[in-house]
C-alpha cells in the first residue's frame, strides 16, 4: 500500500496512529478479507440496497470463514477495523461513496 493511499484513507484522521497501523498490517496480511468485503458489499448493491452496514459485512465474513475454516481460521477480525474497511470501499469505489454511513469520531474532531 502506498503512503499516498494511506494518507488518503486516514484523511480525516480515523482512530489512533496505533489503530491505523494495526489495520494496515492486518489488511496487507489478509487480502482475502478485503476480497470478501468487496464481494459481499457488491452483492448488497446488486440486490438494490442504497445503504448497508459495514459491521454486518464483517459479521458475514466472520461467519463465512468460520463455516469454511472452522477452528483452523488463522485470524481474528477486529471490530475496530469496520470504519477502515467502509472508508476503503468508498475510496476504491467512489461511485458508491456513502453506501456505508460513516460518522466522525472524537479523533476527527480533535484533528480539525
Amino acid at each position: 500500500m502506498t503512503d499516498d493511499y494511506q494518507r488518503d484513507l486516514f484523511d480525516p484522521p480515523l482512530g489512533t496512529p496505533e489503530q491505523q497501523r494495526r489495520f494496515v498490517e492486518f489488511d496487507e496480511a489478509h487480502p482475502e478479507v478485503w476480497e470478501m468485503f468487496v464481494r459481499f458489499t457488491h452483492d448488497r448493491i446488486r440486490r438494490g440496497f442504497e445503504h448497508y452496514s459495514s459491521d454486518a459485512i464483517l459479521h458475514r465474513i466472520r461467519w463465512e470463514t468460520a463455516v469454511s475454516m472452522g477452528d483452523e481460521s488463522e485470524f481474528k477480525l477486529n471490530n475496530n477495523f469496520t470504519p477502515y474497511y467502509a472508508r476503503k470501499f468508498h475510496r476504491v469505489f467512489p461511485q458508491h461513496d456513502g453506501f456505508f454511513r460513516t460518522r466522525r469520531s472524537r479523533f476527527d474532531r480533535e484533528a480539525a
